[in-house]
């Protein structure tokens, strides 16, 4: 039952962790995105932050992955002993709902996995949200 406990908070302090910075992340890029220049130079270093941003949310579901799995040990992943770039990989596929691999979680672990899947695709469509207003403020101050 302890397990159930442990990944629940884990799980709790992924999303609000994500969340928090994703927010935050946002509001960076968005202050930089009103920066006069080149659109051709703007569009793509916007693209790339929000990119940046996400692959360090995805970095820290591969730590929470680690800490559950070995010091925690309320879940482990099936196949080889998967190392830190496996585990990247790994939270890479759940987050974005894409989910293939090799490695499958086992115990708790498969709850925060579940939940850092439903997580990740809700950050990644508030990025496209985000990346539409952009666009199309690009589009009306071409226009103006």
């Amino acid at each position: 039952m302890h397990d159930v406990f442990f990944a629940i908070l884990l799980t709790l302090v992924a999303i609000i962790g994500t969340t928090i910075f994703h927010l935050e992340a946002l509001g960076i890029i968005n202050r930089f995105s009103r920066q006069t220049g080149h659109r051709h130079v703007l569009v793509p270093a916007v693209l790339t932050l929000v990119i940046t941003a996400h692959l360090l949310e995805i970095a820290a579901y591969t730590i929470i992955y680690w800490i559950a799995g070995v010091p925690l040990n309320i879940g482990y992943f099936s196949g080889e002993q998967p190392n830190m770039f496996d585990l990247f990989y790994f939270a890479a596929g759940t987050y974005s709902s894409l989910g293939l691999d090799d490695i499958m979680p086992h115990g708790a672990l498969r709850l925060i996995v579940a939940i850092g899947s439903i997580n990740g695709i809700l950050l990644l469509a508030w990025s496209g949200a985000f990346l539409f207003a952009f666009a199309d403020r690009m589009r009306w101050e071409r226009r103006g």
